[in-house]
């Protein structure tokens, strides 16, 4: 028999099927002599050789490999002898060659041998394995009754030509566990949370189920880094063997019809194989991975080359950002916003993943994510998601970059604090902030950030509520006299739509002289002020200059300011109060009374007088 493909087979050119030698005779114990010991030989040895050749006429005890019609078999030598060249090549063997014999045991008187009461352990199967079918193999036979079958004879030689054992097929490596389906990348990389996670992949399964093939994963010692050319040279892998890595556990290689090589297999990395003084699996570091196959089914143990190469990275969860946030919001400024006006949000974060490379390894960064949401609106408004590498862990503190986002247009600022701090600014244009329907809650708005680590999982947000009011106050006059000025206080919304300013927002008038005088908007939106006394004519302003838009900041305690409203003046007019005009309901009735008594006395006295001169004459 010989191996083709690492498993056995009869041997086509010789012997397809056994073949069965007689004329042996019993051994005969108690031989006191060499000679006779060869004469027992001659008598108890079968000869490969042919029987019709003169020189062997007397041996009975001959095999020679025939066909059915008697001819020799093409691997069959007429001296004898075996032409396994001509075996190989028939069957396309791989070289390898048994030669086995199932010897049949008998008495002297020829009857068969069977066990004894004084050897019940001995049965039949030894005695003679062809009753019970355990002589021979054959091509349809399974590989465990094959092996059976040549555990029960016995190997009386061995044969190779041009034998090569193949190596079993490199297995690979197709995914590193993590908290979702823990596939490696293109670059063969995967980001995982687990320090001990389950490396797995694809191999080629054993055609032996007795002997099977098995894949030991090994996990790279940083001190003696995986080489190159590991996985193509049997000469590589010997002399560098120092740098295959730690042996981290072995696992059968299982048939999967599911794989593209026909088997798989998973290994975890308990992270307790690396020892001293390497850390283990630690977060923000990475740990590379190989494999290999070793067969069991040619009995030397072979190994394929290295499998491709896996790398895990460690991430953790983030950590909330600084809550220290700040949010500045322009404002106008006699009435107008100035041009290119933004709302700026400012703040700092220490991301635990950042960006690094080393040896030709990288590891992406957490990404920075802002929002806001306007707090009368249910959606959050996304603002901008920093790319990867942002966070360099080996830029130098005081490094400036910036980071665009495409969806949005806009881009944050950042300069390097600190060895992992970064603080960092984003503008926001002020036409972003719409929606403002006169109701307050439309300018409030709700700014957050997060942080979002290489497995996409998001961390606590930090936020800041800030209004955003850059709609101004517009005054209207509606009496401007020595007596009372007046007017309206209002805002104006989407252009037409006329909203009565808040009431307690004050409004400050600078009269003739530069005296000033600050009042609430009331109602409705009304305004009203008196003149200081003394003062009858001349051009006053009134103005809004902060519609307290803001308030004190929450966080600073810092009062912000508001909207500043366009100026109006007028010249102050005297215009005679219908109150001071006599019988017009304006006076008191006292004051009339003692009038109408004043002109009554003046009446009379006028009447006594004319009467003295008329008694003169």
């Amino acid at each position: 028999m010989a191996q083709k493909n690492s498993q056995w087979v009869p041997v086509d050119a010789l012997t397809p099927k056994p073949v069965l030698v007689t004329g042996q005779k019993p051994a005969v114990n108690g031989l006191t002599s060499s000679w006779g010991l060869q004469y027992q030989v001659n008598d108890n040895t079968a000869y490969n050789v042919d029987p019709t050749d003169p020189k062997y006429a007397n041996t009975t005890n001959v095999l020679f490999a025939t066909d059915k019609d008697g001819q020799p078999m093409p691997a069959q030598k007429a001296d004898g002898g075996i032409d396994f060249k001509e075996a190989k090549e028939k069957q396309d063997l791989d070289g390898y060659f048994k030669l086995v014999t199932w010897p049949v045991t008998t008495n002297d008187d020829g009857t068969q041998c069977k066990p004894t009461a004084s050897t019940p352990e001995v049965t039949t199967k030894i005695y003679d394995p062809q009753q019970d079918d355990l002589v021979g193999i054959t091509d349809d036979m399974s590989t465990a009754q094959k092996n059976t079958n040549l555990d029960a004879g016995w190997v009386i030689d061995t044969a190779f030509y041009k034998y090569d054992v193949p190596r079993p097929d490199d297995p690979t490596i197709t995914n590193i566990q993590n908290n979702a389906d823990g596939s490696l990348n293109a670059s063969g990389s995967v980001y995982t949370g687990k320090l001990d996670p389950v490396v797995s992949g694809e191999c080629t399964p054993s055609k032996d189920d007795t002997h099977p093939n098995t894949v030991t994963l090994f996990g790279e010692d940083p001190g003696n880094p995986f080489k190159e050319g590991q996985s193509k040279s049997s000469d590589d892998l010997v002399k560098s063997s120092d740098s295959w890595g730690f042996r981290l556990g072995e696992a059968v290689c299982k048939v999967d019809p599911k794989s593209k090589q026909g088997g798989s297999w998973q290994i975890q990395d308990t992270n307790k194989q690396y020892p001293s003084p390497d850390p283990g699996n630690k977060y923000n570091g990475y740990r590379r991975y190989h494999a290999w196959v070793t067969e069991s089914a040619s009995g030397f143990g072979l190994t394929s080359f290295f499998s491709n190469i896996g790398t895990a990275y460690f991430v953790s969860n983030e950590n909330a950002p600084d809550g220290k946030l700040s949010v500045t919001v322009p404002h106008t400024k006699n009435g107008i916003l100035p041009a290119n006006s933004v709302v700026t949000f400012k703040g700092t974060v220490s991301p635990i993943n950042m960006a690094w490379s080393s040896g030709g390894l990288g590891m992406t960064d957490s990404r920075l994510a802002i929002s806001m949401k306007q707090n009368a609106a249910s959606d959050w408004t996304p603002l901008l998601t920093t790319p990867a590498n942002t966070f360099q862990r080996d830029a130098a503190v005081g490094t400036a970059s910036s980071a665009a986002d495409s969806a949005s247009g806009l881009t944050l600022n950042l300069t390097k604090t600190a060895a992992s701090t970064w603080s960092w600014t984003l503008t926001i244009s002020a036409d972003r902030f719409t929606g403002y329907n006169g109701d307050d809650e439309t300018q409030k708005y709700t700014f957050q950030v997060k942080m979002i680590n290489p497995l996409n999982v998001p961390s606590d947000p930090a936020s800041i509520n800030r209004t955003v009011d850059m709609t101004p106050t517009t005054l209207t006059l509606e009496r401007y006299d020595i007596f009372q000025v007046a007017g309206k206080a209002y805002k104006y919304v989407n252009g037409n739509i006329r909203v009565p300013e808040t009431k307690g927002t004050l409004v400050h008038i600078t009269w003739p002289g530069n005296s000033s005088t600050d009042v609430a908007v009331g109602d409705q939106g009304s305004w009203q002020a008196t003149p200081p006394e003394g003062i009858n004519q001349g051009k006053f302003t009134a103005q809004v200059s902060s519609d307290d838009a803001e308030s004190a900041d929450t966080q600073s305690s810092n009062f912000r300011g508001g909207n500043e409203s366009a100026a109006v003046s007028h010249a102050l007019e005297f215009r005679p109060s219908t109150s001071s005009l006599p019988f017009a309901g304006g006076w008191p009735l006292s004051v009339l009374r003692i009038l109408l008594m004043l002109i009554l006395g003046l009446a009379g006295f006028v009447a006594c007088l004319r009467n003295r001169q008329e008694s003169r004459y």
